[in-house]
């Protein structure tokens, strides 16, 4: 692998992994979905409407109907978060019915266990629950939320996000393990994965950006933001980054994880919930991952796809393979830089 030049614009970059995610993600699938939501936020910096007329095209045929493909969360087929968020800022009108029509689907047959937090479809028990899940509904009914005027919607974001958390949260360390219920109805898995945590990191840092500067519980959703990203900092690498159980230093460097958890610090630092002494460890590790991009855009050691490996140990997640150019990698890259923009970092 050849590494990105040693000093480079941020918006170049962005563009450049941008367009590598055109070859190598599915965008009917939840990666796909990532990868649109960041797109969305890319767009939402500057002032190039191109950037907004691209976000468009590609989530047209959501809005119309026309990605119908089997998934966990159906909400999906209208582009999940990034439908939402762009029926939100008044770019894509035409997704109205299908968001409004997923959204009911969601408040009203979404699998959820006897707290009402969302579990896998087909559990019969319902105890399976998995910290990937808060992405994928949480931001998506905040921004739905607000876009149709429903403040159950918006309720219900914040109930999922910090419900799951509270339930896959270590004590101990601050850190969230991926899921309950894969190995035994009641049992957590034992990791302290990147991505898994970096899933909650995105969530929380969207719902700080999205949620209504007078909600109620607001205050709730910027305090479990912050307490993870404290916990999380404490595992930062000498890179910048996090690696696959990010309480082993001797585990592998991640990508699509540290990525994540950078989107959710610009977030944090932005809306100055945290302090100007965090930019170093924000900067950090933008420059540590440019360690992991090539010239072309490519990125290297994601974690492939991954719930709940083997017995969930450990070391059964150390053992989950990476690869380049996994769909993973492309959607949290690029909310990491957009949000590096966000925050005023135009070069690494």
């Amino acid at each position: 692998m050849t590494a990105v030049a040693e000093k480079i614009g941020v918006e170049d970059l962005a563009e450049k992994v941008f367009q590598r995610a055109l070859d190598c993600v599915k965008l009917p699938h939840y990666t796909g979905i990532l990868f649109l939501q960041a797109a969305v936020h890319l767009a939402k910096q500057g002032s190039d409407t191109k950037r907004q007329e691209r976000v468009r095209a590609l989530l047209l045929p959501f809005a119309r109907g026309e990605r119908d493909f089997q998934s966990n969360f159906p909400l999906y087929n209208c582009g999940g978060n990034a439908g939402a968020l762009a029926l939100r800022l008044g770019w894509l009108a035409e997704a109205r019915p299908a968001v409004e029509s997923y959204a009911t689907w969601f408040l009203e047959k979404a699998p959820r266990d006897d707290q009402g937090l969302v579990v896998l479809p087909g559990d019969v028990q319902r105890r399976k629950l998995w910290i990937d899940a808060a992405w994928a509904v949480a931001p998506f009914a905040c921004h739905a939320g607000v876009a149709l005027g429903n403040a159950r919607l918006t309720d219900d974001a914040i109930f999922q996000i910090l419900g799951i958390v509270k339930v896959l949260k270590d004590p101990d360390c601050g850190l969230l393990h991926q899921c309950r219920g894969f190995n035994g109805a009641e049992r957590l898995s034992e990791d302290h994965w990147s991505r898994g945590n970096g899933w909650a990191a995105l969530a929380l840092g969207e719902l700080v950006q999205g949620l209504p500067k007078n909600h109620p519980r607001r205050n709730e959703v910027e305090k479990a933001l912050v307490g993870l990203l404290i916990s999380t900092l404490k595992f930062q690498d000498g890179e910048g980054l996090w690696h696959q159980e990010m309480t082993d230093k001797n585990a592998w460097a991640e990508t699509s994880g540290s990525a994540m958890i950078l989107f959710a610090l610009g977030a944090a630092l932005e809306r100055g919930l945290v302090g100007n002494e965090v930019r170093p460890s924000l900067l950090r590790g933008l420059r540590g991952l440019l360690a992991y991009i090539a010239m072309d855009g490519s990125i290297h050691q994601t974690c492939i796809g991954c719930l709940c490996p083997g017995h969930g140990s450990q070391a059964d997640y150390i053992a989950r393979p990476h690869a380049a150019n996994d769909p993973h990698a492309f959607g949290a890259v690029i909310l990491a830089l957009a949000q590096a923009l966000a925050c005023g970092v135009d070069s690494l």
